[in-house]
């Protein structure tokens, strides 16, 4: 079993095309993209942090047509366009658990969370995995700790969940 971890894939979203710069024709294709992605990487058995704002303004037929389509145990941390319904619904649309605040793991130092929360310093050395900034580059001055896993910066698939801060990195597992 692997944990992986991703953010903001927007899906049905023309506008995050334009804005987010994807190299996508039309929704149809991104959402395609990032579901066939999602598969290659992300097993049955394996559990994959979404980092929220998974589907602006949708309605809970739309989300779970999606997630039933990926594969694993979905763990949601809320993000902005998430917050409009709650986490009971999130839930009944296919994800396995609901957070709506950051979670924070002790045991490997990750911080997850959808708006980066650079305040947390490298000391212990904490690493922060988050979304929400799409494309942006940072714009406080210590960000090492931080790593922005929107779809934009991650090929438009998961990441491996590993804290690359500590002497031996390990794989983030439960």
């Amino acid at each position: 079993m692997a944990t992986y971890v991703f953010s903001d894939p927007h899906f049905d979203s023309e506008k995050i095309i334009v804005n987010g710069q994807r190299p996508f024709a039309n929704v149809y294709e991104m959402n395609q993209a990032i579901i066939t992605n999602y598969n290659m990487i992300v097993k049955k058995q394996d559990i994959c942090y979404w980092l929220g704002d998974i589907m602006y303004d949708a309605s809970k037929e739309k989300v779970y047509k999606v997630l039933s389509r990926m594969r694993g145990r979905k763990y949601l941390i809320m993000g902005n366009h998430d917050r409009n319904h709650s986490e009971t619904w999130w839930l009944s649309c296919g994800f396995d658990k609901v957070f709506s605040h950051p979670i924070y793991d002790a045991k490997h130092f990750i911080l997850l969370s959808h708006e980066p929360l650079p305040e947390f310093g490298n000391n212990p050395p904490i690493v922060n995995y988050h979304g929400h900034i799409h494309i942006q580059d940072y714009d406080f001055p210590d960000h090492k700790q931080c790593i922005n896993v929107c779809l934009e910066k991650t090929g438009y698939k998961p990441v491996l969940l590993s804290n690359p801060f500590i002497s031996h990195p390990r794989e983030f597992s439960r």
